[in-house]
């Protein structure tokens, strides 16, 4: 840290200097409570909040107080007819952390320490009850934010030891490590110093925690066919044992050059890649790549030639082997479209937003990231396609548009937190861009239960993401089914897992949804490429009307899905195969016995018939009813929002509440799955030419649906 004058000192007024600059000098607070802890919230152990003063005193003393000044910023950023008053809390807790074993510690009775920064709080009130016109955002913060953080202050490290550093295995007194401790200076241009100090960490302390065996038919799966050799700048095929860093970005509206079966010659001369309109993103992910000492850079655009449809769709469907292997992933996370390029590569590229206040017992610097969501509200974590590609990458390197984040399977850094050197034990407010409940895939084998939740968990999550093209519906999770497909010893047919198919077909949409009528192309193992439409039993066949608005998807409505019924399919070879569901092993069976069951043919179906000719449908013997039934949806004004619901043999007198609009229609059901509760899991069908196709779904008790009349046992096929 540069010494610094008196006169670079922070001026403060009369109310900020009633501030304890010494106590938030020394963030670090021990505690010998047992872990867990709990503690109360730090801050009600020391002075109770310090009020500033209302929006008016404080912009008023702006001028002759630098803490003033700073908040005033901020609350120039807030509506124009939104007041109030603002209060610090000096120690509002960060996150608890314990010291490593070379630390010598002093009080052997210290279980943990409690790290803590300094936050203003913003109690806001509607200046004159003002209630005319207002912005999306504006009327948010009235309906819901009255009280909120709007800046926080961290006490600067004394003397940052990053990994790598010989002095970081060097014994240190606890009041030497603890000085280590804090915030960092966020420079304009990223340090790729600090980069490859993470991942040097992570290399060398973190072990085969971060970097777990995969399984085995994905070690035996070849590297990707291309990577950009960034020292030679061209493409070059990937070498065996290939180290690579991988990139994932949004394409947007940017002219995303692309790799051509007619250019695939020249992207191999060496330079070539200088010369040629290659992104912003794409030439910082280089730059960056070369300057923290790797070799070479995976990007879908230039490393799958894009005209060539037998590569594309086997480069797709690996897309899991791709970013697992991957050294890290680098995620462009602060743009809209390939050109934003990586804020903070190039000179100028970044903001330096960060503000520094200068006193006597140390430096405090204001936090740049106080948001809980992080990058949840950009658009690459909107896209489809980056879903698999930040969950199935091992480690992470983040882009935000002020500071770059690393997380690892171990551990997760950003630029302004000097906390490498510590174990965290609970991150109490510690943002970090991503807030899915898997947030990487774990690589163990999963019981059917837990195989279940995760299967439920990853699908919901990403049909909330939007798609340009929804011909990629499958493509774009073509990587997660690989790794489950992998881990679980399982086959996925259409985006359904064959071990629990019986689950996975009562899928369900809580919003409005209609059929997408998408063909995708298969090419079969002689090379024949044929347009197949999506089946209707898929969920990659249902999108949402509002493609702002996706619907939610969740993979069932009941906790044990039995499967009762024996399914072959159409493959890409026109093959009819039989979809090998495995037993639960771990879900309560309370003896239902099926007795909708007929006396009928259960023999296997036979391809000779027409209705077999498609790739994609399902055969089965089931029980059929065509039943008087209500059918239902819910409205939002005059908009259709939620998704149709069956009630069978509804009774004459049945009601819709208001809110939904409702009618009663003859609908043809058949039997798919059985619950745990003496239930039946229906599909609702429509027929055209003899073909049946998936309309909805519903639960019906098994002794109601014994009791409809007219009931058939048929071959059905699925389309």
């Amino acid at each position: 840290m540069t010494p610094a004058s008196e006169s670079d000192f922070a001026k403060l007024c009369e109310v900020c200097s009633r501030l304890d600059i010494r106590h938030m000098s020394h963030p670090h607070h021990p505690c010998r409570k047992p872990l867990p802890c709990s503690t109360a919230p730090i801050q009600r152990r020391y002075e109770a909040d310090i009020t500033l003063g209302s929006v008016d005193e404080i912009k008023s003393r702006r001028l002759d107080c630098d803490l003033c000044q700073l908040i005033a910023k901020c609350l120039d950023k807030e509506p124009s007819d939104v007041s109030g008053t603002c209060r610090m809390t000096q120690s509002r807790e960060f996150c608890t952390f314990n010291l490593p074993r070379k630390v010598r510690v002093q009080d052997h009775s210290i279980t943990h320490f409690h790290l803590t920064q300094a936050s203003v709080i913003f109690d806001t009130s509607i200046a004159n009850q003002f209630q005319g016109p207002s912005l999306p955002w504006e009327l948010k913060e009235r309906d819901s934010q009255r009280t909120h953080y709007i800046n926080q202050l961290k006490a600067r490290a004394g003397s940052c030891v990053e990994p790598g550093d010989p002095a970081v295995d060097t014994p240190q007194t606890e009041q030497e490590f603890l000085a280590t401790i804090g915030g960092r200076y966020v420079p304009a241009q990223v340090s790729t110093h600090l980069i490859r100090a993470w991942l040097h960490q992570c290399e060398t302390k973190h072990g085969k925690g971060c970097r777990p065996s995969l399984p085995v038919s994905l070690e035996q799966t070849r590297v990707p066919t291309f990577v950009i050799d960034v020292i030679q700048s061209c493409l070059v095929y990937s070498p065996s044992q290939c180290r690579y860093v991988a990139l994932s970005y949004v394409w947007g509206a940017a002219a995303v050059y692309k790799h051509l079966r007619e250019n695939t010659q020249d992207l191999q001369k060496t330079g070539s890649l200088l010369s040629l309109p290659i992104p912003a993103t794409i030439r910082n992910a280089m730059t960056l790549a070369h300057a923290i000492g790797e070799r070479y850079l995976w990007v879908d655009s230039l490393c799958i030639i894009q005209n060539d449809s037998e590569m594309l769709q086997s480069e797709i469907t690996r897309m899991g082997s791709i970013y697992s292997k991957a050294l890290f992933t680098i995620i462009a996370a602060s743009g809209d479209s390939a050109d934003s390029g990586l804020p903070g590569v190039e000179q100028g590229s970044r903001e330096q937003l960060q503000k520094i206040l200068r006193f006597a017992e140390c430096e405090l610097l204001s936090v740049i990231d106080m948001t809980q969501s992080g990058i949840d509200d950009t658009p690459w974590a909107q896209r489809a396609w980056t879903f698999q590609e930040r969950i199935l990458s091992n480690r992470i390197l983040v882009f935000s548009e002020s500071q770059v984040y690393w997380s690892c399977r171990a551990a997760a850094h950003s630029e302004e937190r000097a906390l490498e050197g510590v174990k965290i034990i609970e991150r109490v407010h510690l943002p970090f861009p991503q807030k899915y409940s898997m947030d990487c895939l774990s690589w163990k084998p999963l019981q059917p239960s837990e195989y279940r939740l995760l299967y439920d968990d990853l699908l919901s999550n990403y049909r909330q993401r939007r798609l340009s093209y929804q011909t990629d519906m499958l493509n774009a999770f073509n990587g997660v089914s690989e790794i489950l497909a992998a881990l679980q010893d399982d086959t996925f047919f259409w985006g359904l897992p064959g071990s629990l198919f019986s689950y996975a077909m009562t899928w369900n949409f809580t919003g409005h949804s209609a059929r997408n009528q998408v063909h995708v192309p298969i090419i079969g193992s002689k090379g024949f490429k044929e347009m197949v439409p999506t089946p209707s039993w898929s969920w990659a066949a249902w999108s949402g009307e509002d493609p702002n608005h996706p619907p939610f998807l969740q993979g069932g409505g009941d906790s044990w899905v039995r499967p009762v019924i024996d399914f072959y399919l159409v493959d890409t070879e026109h093959q009819l195969v039989s979809i090998k569901e495995r037993p639960w092993q771990d879900h309560p069976d309370n003896g239902t016995h099926a007795s909708w069951r007929e006396q009928g043919p259960h023999q296997p179906p036979s391809l000779t018939h027409h209705s077999l000719s498609q790739i994609g449908r399902l055969s089965f013997w089931t029980s059929l009813v065509n039943a008087r039934a209500a059918r239902r949806w819910r409205l939002q004004g005059l908009h259709r929002v939620g998704g149709v619901e069956y009630t069978l043999s509804p009774p004459s007198d049945f009601r819709s509440p208001s809110h939904y609009r409702s009618e009663i229609v003859q609908q043809d059901f058949i039997v798919v799955a059985a619950s745990s509760a003496r239930k039946l899991v229906l599909l609702a069908i429509e027929w055209e030419d003899g073909v049946a196709y998936r309309v909805g779904t519903t639960y019906v008790d098994e002794e109601a649906w014994v009791r409809l009349e007219d009931r058939q046992w048929r071959l059905i096929t699925l389309g």
